[in-house]
This record gives C-alpha cells, structure tokens and sequence, in this order.
C-alpha cells in the first residue's frame, strides 16, 4: 500500500517537473518585442510561483514518496527519485547552457541555480540511497513465523 502511495506521488511530481520544464522551454523559445518585456509560457504564473508550485512541490513530494517507502522493496521509487532529480539538474544545466546566468544580477540567479541543483542532487541521492537500502532487503533472510 505505501509503495503505491509513494509511487503514485513520484509520478505526480515528474508530471508536475515536465509540465514546468515545457513552460520554461516555452517562454525562453518565444521572442518578447522589447528585450526587456517579459517572456511568459503557458502558464499563468511568474517565475517565482511557477518555480515554488512546480519546482518546489515536485521536490517535496518525492521527498515524502522517500520517506513513505524507505522500507519497503521498490526499485521503480528509486528509479523515479533518480530521474526526477536528474531532469531539475539537466533543466538548470540548459539554463547555463542558454545563457540565462548573464544578466546583470546574475548573483542572485547563480545562488537560485545552485540552490535548485543541491535539490536535485539531494534527490538523485535519496534515489541511491533507497537502491542501496532495497539491496539490503532483498539480501536480509526473512524470518520465520513460528508455526
């Protein structure tokens, strides 16, 4: 039951990180008029409610996801803290790779950057972790009920 759960809360937060990586894709692809005019995806939101709902919520629910199945034998909850982890990474490293550090407060997006990737990385260890914890159940002798 609780590595449905958790299951169920992985897969949530990875539809919540792709809907938030295409609204990102989005807006960096469209061209504003001005060069200062803001660049919007589809989502109705600015960066820091999109970033905090769908960045932050993602994290948190696989977060909870860990903790539900922390002992129970589940490598697909593994397979998905990793993945998720991986994608926050990948998606900070496209934003370095675009340019998006250069601006003239590049401090504060630099610190944002970094912050996001210890996320991601915490993740993609709880992903390890959990691997390596379910190779010990698996290799632990289960005990007998007395009969």
């Amino acid at each position: 039951m609780a590595k449905g759960i958790a299951i169920a809360l992985l897969a949530v937060s990875l539809a919540l990180l792709i809907i938030y990586g295409a609204d990102v894709l989005m807006a960096s692809s469209s061209s504003p008029e001005s060069p200062f005019a803001e660049r919007r995806g589809f989502l109705p939101f600015d960066e820091a409610v999109r970033g905090g709902a769908f960045g932050g919520g993602a994290v948190i629910l696989s977060i909870v996801a860990f903790v539900i199945s922390r002992k129970e034998y589940s490598p697909i909850v593994s397979a998905l803290l990793i993945i998720n982890g991986g994608l926050i990474i990948a998606g900070m490293l496209a934003l370095i790779a675009q340019g998006a550090l250069s601006s003239e407060d590049s401090t504060g997006a630099l610190r944002t950057v970094g912050s996001t990737m210890a996320m991601g990385g915490i993740l993609v260890g709880l992903g390890a972790w959990k691997a390596a914890s379910d190779r010990k159940i698996v290799r632990s002798p289960r005990k007998e009920s007395p009969q």
